[in-house]
């Protein structure tokens, strides 16, 4: 039995397109795995942004109440010095209720207030700027979830291409036939 050059061009054009269909697959399942991954750690990053979101909001709860008891020293600080000043007026004789006793107990108290309303302040302040921190962290965690989500559909795998790639193969090798069949036999 003699094999003619049509048999032997159908056969290597047959070795082609398998070869090209076992690459697109192959090529298919490594976009797949690489996808997986990227899913994975996009879902890990989403993971690590809202924990510390919820660190950053408790960092925030605490410096709040730090501030708010840090006023509250600051006051009953203010308060023994003012005792003490008008303890100490008191014990000399002078009248602690008037005249420039009055008015360094009025200093003491309020310069005592506006310590404790800055110390309060600051650590409402400190919050502000933590729980901005945990919205950023939010965002960043919301991307992550986006991105996973997006990489998790990448990973499905996309049939329309192979079957592009498979039909494309096809095509060149009924082309080449056409060709083949239309020059006649080589001698």
């Amino acid at each position: 039995m003699a094999v003619t050059s049509g048999t032997v061009a159908a056969i290597s054009a047959a070795v082609a397109l398998a070869g090209t269909a076992l690459g697109a697959v192959r090529q298919e399942q490594a976009r797949k795995g690489q996808a997986r991954y990227q899913a994975r750690l996009a879902e890990r990053n989403a993971q690590l942004a809202e924990q510390n979101a919820q660190g950053a909001e408790e960092e925030a709860r605490q410096n709040r109440r730090e501030g708010h008891e840090q006023a509250v020293r600051k006051r009953q600080e203010a308060a023994l010095l003012t005792g003490a000043q008008r303890a100490r007026a008191g014990a000399s004789g002078a009248t602690a209720d008037a005249g420039s006793h009055l008015d360094l107990t009025l200093d003491t108290v309020e310069k005592g207030e506006l310590d404790a309303l800055s110390l309060r302040q600051q650590g409402l302040d400190a919050a502000h700027r933590q729980e901005l921190r945990a919205w950023a962290l939010r965002n960043q965690a919301e991307g992550a979830a986006l991105e996973a989500q997006y990489r998790q559909g990448q990973s499905q795998t996309d049939y329309l291409g192979l079957g592009t790639t498979l039909l494309n193969g096809a095509a060149r090798t009924g082309r080449n036939f056409y060709r083949l069949g239309s020059q006649g036999p080589r001698l």
